[in-house]
Order: C-alpha cells, then structure tokens, then sequence
C-alpha cells in the first residue's frame, strides 16, 4: 500500500495505491474489485447540493452490501487544501452539502486480519455539473 502526496503553493496532495509483488491472492483480487467499484459507486453521487453522508453510504453501503462492511473502520475521505486532512471530513455522520469547489478524498477500503488490505484514494473536485477526479 502507497499512499504518498506531494504541496506545491502551500496546498497538498494525497492518493492510495497497492502495488503487488509476486502471486496475488484470490481473496486480496475480491477486495481489490470490490474497494474500486465502492469508490466508483461514491464518486458518482458527488455533486453540488449532495449530502456527504449519502456520498459516504454510496461507497460503504456496496462493500457492506459484498459482505465486508466491518472490514471498513473509517470515514470515506477527508478534505485537504494546505492541510493534508482538513474539513469536510465524508463520513456517514457529516449531513453537511457539498458545493462547487470543494477537494477532498475518497478512499474506501477493506482491511482482512491476518491477511492484509487495499485501500484506493483519490481526490475530487467538485465542479457545477458534478466532479472531477484529479488524481486518475
């Protein structure tokens, strides 16, 4: 698992990515499926006058739905601009409305004891029509 950033201008970055090396287990190529179709889930309910806890349901609610909902222990993202963890944090308790403009995170994930994890991050913007995400 990498998660790396970089600033420039005062303002920061921050994206997950697994790499593997050798044979990749079966069940680490389930998950890996699952984490990336959750966020894709997540990143399409983004848009101005969206609430972010339905965003963070979005992306919780399919790998809940998959059956690994335990597995996943924190919030779906985080804001970040010249803090690499800033408000809004996108969790299911934040009802808060995003709006044009706002940077943040979406990084679902599913972390199996004894076995390992994937987490996929990016960051969005979002934008008057919906969001872009800036990392891909």
């Amino acid at each position: 698992m990498l998660d790396m950033g970089c600033r420039l201008d005062l303002y920061n970055s921050d994206i997950t990515r697994m790499a593997f090396v050798g044979k990749v287990r079966d069940k680490i190529k389930e998950i890996y499926g699952i984490v990336g179709a959750a966020q894709s889930t997540a990143i399409e309910k983004i848009r101005p006058g969206a609430k972010i806890s339905d965003v963070d349901l979005a992306g919780r609610g399919y790998i809940d739905r998959k059956g690994y909902g335990k597995f996943f222990g924190h919030s779906l993202g985080h804001g970040i601009g010249m803090d690499v963890h800033e408000e809004p944090s996108i969790s299911k308790r934040n009802n808060n409305i995003l709006k044009s403009g706002m940077v943040f995170t979406v990084e679902p994930a599913i972390y199996l004891p004894k076995l390992g994890g994937v987490r996929i991050e990016d960051m969005v913007l979002v934008t008057d029509k919906g969001c872009e995400v800036l990392t891909r």
